[in-house]
Protein backbone atom coordinates (compact mmCIF):
# COMPACT_ATOMS: atom_id res chain seq x y z
CA UNK A 1 0.00 0.00 0.00
CA UNK A 2 3.06 2.31 0.82
CA UNK A 3 4.17 1.80 -2.77
CA UNK A 4 0.98 3.35 -4.05
CA UNK A 5 0.89 6.56 -2.00
CA UNK A 6 4.32 6.99 -2.74
CA UNK A 7 3.74 6.58 -6.83
CA UNK A 8 0.69 8.88 -6.43
CA UNK A 9 3.07 11.64 -4.78
CA UNK A 10 5.56 11.10 -7.32
CA UNK A 11 2.79 11.26 -10.32
CA UNK A 12 1.39 14.35 -8.42
CA UNK A 13 5.15 16.01 -8.27
CA UNK A 14 5.93 14.97 -11.93
CA UNK A 15 2.71 16.47 -13.23
CA UNK A 16 3.52 19.62 -14.08
CA UNK A 17 6.54 18.63 -16.29
CA UNK A 18 5.09 15.31 -17.82
CA UNK A 19 2.06 18.20 -19.10
CA UNK A 20 4.23 21.22 -19.73
CA UNK A 21 4.18 22.33 -23.26
CA UNK A 22 7.39 21.24 -25.41
CA UNK A 23 9.22 24.79 -25.36
CA UNK A 24 9.13 24.27 -21.15
CA UNK A 25 10.15 20.81 -21.67
CA UNK A 26 13.36 21.58 -23.80
CA UNK A 27 14.26 24.43 -21.87
CA UNK A 28 14.28 21.76 -18.57
CA UNK A 29 16.25 19.60 -20.34
CA UNK A 30 19.08 21.94 -21.54
CA UNK A 31 18.82 23.31 -17.76
CA UNK A 32 19.47 20.09 -16.49
CA UNK A 33 22.46 19.07 -19.15
CA UNK A 34 24.50 22.30 -17.82
CA UNK A 35 23.94 21.40 -14.16
CA UNK A 36 25.21 17.93 -15.23
CA UNK A 37 27.72 19.38 -17.07
CA UNK A 38 29.13 21.80 -14.11
CA UNK A 39 29.01 19.39 -11.44
CA UNK A 40 32.54 18.75 -11.08
CA UNK A 41 33.31 22.86 -10.43
CA UNK A 42 33.84 23.67 -6.76
CA UNK A 43 32.17 27.39 -7.98
CA UNK A 44 30.11 27.12 -11.30
CA UNK A 45 30.34 30.40 -12.51
CA UNK A 46 28.02 31.88 -15.29
CA UNK A 47 25.17 29.88 -14.70
CA UNK A 48 22.40 31.74 -14.28
CA UNK A 49 23.79 33.72 -17.69
CA UNK A 50 23.71 30.38 -19.35
CA UNK A 51 20.39 29.01 -18.37
CA UNK A 52 18.84 32.74 -19.04
CA UNK A 53 20.54 32.27 -22.83
CA UNK A 54 19.09 28.75 -22.90
CA UNK A 55 15.84 30.54 -21.74
CA UNK A 56 16.01 33.05 -24.88
CA UNK A 57 16.87 30.80 -27.51
CA UNK A 58 13.99 28.44 -26.77
CA UNK A 59 11.91 31.36 -26.75
CA UNK A 60 12.83 33.11 -29.81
Amino acid sequence: MNDKIINSELDAIQEPITNAPPEVKQIIAQVLNLEKAKLYLKSPRNINEEILQIIKNVIQ
